[in-house]
């Protein structure tokens, strides 16, 4: 394969069962760069299959704090950012490979997004907050692009350029195989929770009382009812209670920091 001229980064912790997967859909890439953050599996076997940039880090809340850590060592500006429970179809593949060459060209070009869609145990979401055909920023020029170690919100185009969206076509799609349990599920949210009221805080969101305790109600009704979650059935109604509870959590951080402000 004529490999391009991209460096593909990948942040794992016990994923060895999506980590094959993940990276033979990144082998495009003329670098990938795997770092691992204590597994215990078989993980790091695995990444020297494809890769002999393999680094080792403590856990961390979320993989934005890496990023923004090591973003700087790769050897290509235009960087792909991806999660091992994450796979590049192959029609998606082609399509970078294809229009890559104009990318390169596009000086004002920052950001690639691509339709990405979510699997909760194996089956495709069609609801929920979660479900559908989202978007994710998959490719970016690291030279146009601000990294912080934010949860959620480290990665964040510059204000002086643009990006650009590969049609949303059934073929062209970034597969999230997002959670295979509840257990992981809890665990890996749970862990966003330790900071990430506090980077909204920092963002400059405020909540006052009222709309605090209106949180859980606004935000079920927003992934069960308006974003369909009940399509999915009970996984569905399960995931709309976790997400205004989630939501919530990070209000009543948001509202406790600013009243000690």
């Amino acid at each position: 394969m004529n490999r391009l001229p991209i460096s593909a980064m990948v942040v794992g912790y016990n994923e060895a069962h999506f980590l094959d997967a993940c990276l033979s859909s990144i082998s495009f890439c003329d670098e990938i760069v795997y770092t691992d953050l204590g597994s215990t599996d078989n993980s790091v076997e695995i990444a020297k299959k494809y890769t002999a940039r393999i680094f080792h880090r403590a856990k961390v809340p979320s993989c934005e704090f890496i990023q923004a850590e090591m973003v700087h060592i790769l050897k290509n500006d235009w960087v792909i950012f991806i999660d091992p429970d994450e796979r590049v179809d192959l029609k998606l593949q082609e399509y970078i490979i294809q229009h890559f060459h104009t990318y390169v060209l596009n000086e004002n070009l920052g950001a690639v997004n691509v339709p990405w869609i979510f699997y909760f145990k194996n089956k495709r979401l069609t609801g929920t907050v979660w479900g559908g055909i989202n978007e994710k920023t998959l490719l970016v020029n690291r030279k146009r692009f601000q990294f912080l170690p934010v949860v959620h919100y480290g990665r964040k185009l510059m204000d002086d350029f643009t990006a650009v969206n590969v049609p949303c076509n059934s073929e062209y799609y970034l597969h999230h195989y997002w959670m295979n349990s509840y257990k992981v599920f809890i665990a890996k949210h749970k862990r966003y929770l330790v900071n990430e009221g506090k980077d909204h805080f920092n963002m400059g969101y405020r909540f006052s009382f009222g709309k605090m305790i209106a949180t859980p109600f606004r935000e079920f009704d927003s992934s069960f009812f308006k974003k369909q979650g009940f399509k999915d059935g009970f996984i569905g109604l399960k995931l709309s209670v976790f997400w205004a509870w989630y939501r919530t959590v990070i209000a009543w951080d948001i509202w406790r920091l600013g009243r000690k402000t």
